[in-house]
């Protein structure tokens, strides 16, 4: 069974990309004729995901997006689709990847350093001579059991140390083919692995192909919206999942589903598109400021915790709406009730990409307070008195008395005058504002999960803060 990943996952996500790409892959590998009836796509059960015929599992998926190829990155997902395998004949196993895998040093491909790693354990077995070694582990109630026992562990339940060792050992001489069934996926253009910025034209080109063999004839605009269309179906489906991921009832994404809805006319523009359009780039961006060098953003070692991977894990969850709504609260200084949203996304990129991206990033992501049914996520001090900040994506190009009636005037940030001491900004010294000068302040609505204490009046005075300010007074 795979260690559960489904709060970092989504239809906007790669491991989301990816099983729709492979599902679309799928259909067109067959006739137009072939009968799906009986196929289907679980995510977030044996594996990060797996195709199933008829009931029966026919291929398990890992789906990794690492930024380094070193084979020790991979080499636990790689132990763990090859033990599922083990235990299930006639099912393939494929690795997905954002990098290349590179082999050991002493291997001279992907199954003998699996086979090597199989082994190694073995070997450490075989020399322990005080119940110590990863199988002694994994056989016992050992608490706070390294990687690899806990893989083992969940793999094989119930077994003795002996068993284990006769099962791996099965898979190393080969009267057991896990290994013969598992390999890195490689794609059209022969590359065993698939960057991020290019699942999004492999996904459309499935899709193309898809509407194509069905006589049925889309514009460039129609494939864009068909291809947002897809990833909100996948979206909805895994923050489904994830809400209801105790259930014992695990609903797939039958293949009937995913050929229906290319028959669904994707011309109309709709809100839902706009927000599915807005979702897919929030997250690129989160992944390109963590490619981007000279962010110098640092992946986090296992174990340890990152604050953007926190919050990215946090908003992976919203709907569309419930993000583009959240992106509102970020943005009190834009009006986006009654403008065109692609536009305004258009143009205003640079307030998520290198101020709120940042923001996230910087601060401690255990002093984050969320209440999703109010679309607001802020950080709150811990030492009294207790003040919230707001991170935002104002950028610093403006005059500071622009900002402020800019906030006065957007009826959309009425509540932020009665509850937010501080709007995180992108300026380099703490500027105070009073946009209770507005019109517009009446008294918001009470909610029951209203961190707030309740006020009557605006507060008469809003610090803009730098970040570098924002992360001072909050480690206070």
């Amino acid at each position: 069974m795979a260690f559960d990943a489904s709060p970092s996952w989504s239809g906007f996500n790669y491991q989301g990309k990816v099983a729709l790409y492979y599902a679309l892959k799928r259909i067109n590998s067959e006739v137009i004729e072939k009968d799906f009836s009986g196929y289907s796509l679980m995510l977030e059960d044996n594996e990060d995901f797996e195709i199933i015929v008829d009931d029966i599992s026919t291929s398990f998926h890992q789906v990794k997006a690492y930024e380094k190829s070193s084979y020790s990155k991979y080499s636990d997902a790689l132990l763990e689709i090859t033990l599922e395998l083990s235990k299930n004949p006639n099912v393939i196993g494929k690795i997905h990847t954002w990098k290349v895998i590179n082999f050991k040093s002493d291997c001279n491909d992907l199954r003998s350093s699996i086979s090597d790693d199989i082994q190694k354990i073995l070997d450490e077995y075989q020399a322990a001579t005080d119940q110590n070694s990863t199988l002694h582990k994994a056989a016992s109630n050992a608490k706070n059991p390294c990687k690899t026992t806990s893989i083992i562990r969940n793999a094989f339940t119930d077994k003795s140390d002996e068993e284990l060792a006769l099962q791996l050992q099965s898979i190393l001489s080969g009267t057991n083919d896990a290994l013969s069934r598992v390999s890195a996926y490689e794609y059209d253009d022969g590359n065993s692995f698939c960057d991020l910025s290019e699942i999004n034209a492999k996904i459309k080109s499935e899709l193309s192909i898809c509407f194509s063999e069905r006589n049925i004839h889309v514009t460039t605009n129609q494939l864009n919206k068909a291809f947002l269309y897809f990833l909100g179906v996948m979206d909805k489906y895994i923050i489904h999942r994830h809400k209801n991921k105790q259930s014992p009832t695990k609903i797939p994404i039958t293949f009937v589903e995913i050929i229906d809805a290319l028959n669904i006319d994707h011309e109309d523009v709709s809100n839902e598109y706009v927000a599915l359009n807005f979702k897919d780039r929030f997250f690129f961006y989160i992944y390109e400021f963590m490619e981007d060098p000279d962010e110098e953003y640092q992946f986090p070692e296992p174990g340890s915790q990152c604050n953007l991977q926190e919050i990215r894990k946090l908003l992976l969850n919203l709907s569309a709406h419930e993000l583009w709504e959240h992106y509102r609260n970020f943005s009190p200084h834009i009006d986006l009730q009654n403008s065109n949203i692609i536009n305004t996304f258009e143009t205003d990129f640079t307030g998520i990409r290198h101020v709120l991206i940042r923001i996230f990033h910087d601060l401690d992501y255990n002093l984050a307070t969320h209440t999703q049914n109010n679309y607001k996520l802020m950080y709150r001090s811990i030492s009294p008195p207790h003040q919230n900040y707001l991170p935002t994506t104002i950028k610093n190009h403006r005059k500071v008395t622009q900002i402020e009636r800019a906030i006065s005037s957007n009826k959309g940030s009425i509540e932020i005058l009665y509850e937010v001491e501080n709007l995180i900004y992108d300026g380099n010294i703490i500027e105070s504002i009073s946009p209770n000068t507005s019109k517009h302040t009446d008294v918001p609505p009470a909610l029951d999960t209203d961190l707030r204490s309740k006020r009557n009046e605006p507060l008469k005075v809003i610090n803009l803060i730098p970040l570098t300010d924002a992360k001072e007074q909050l480690a206070k």
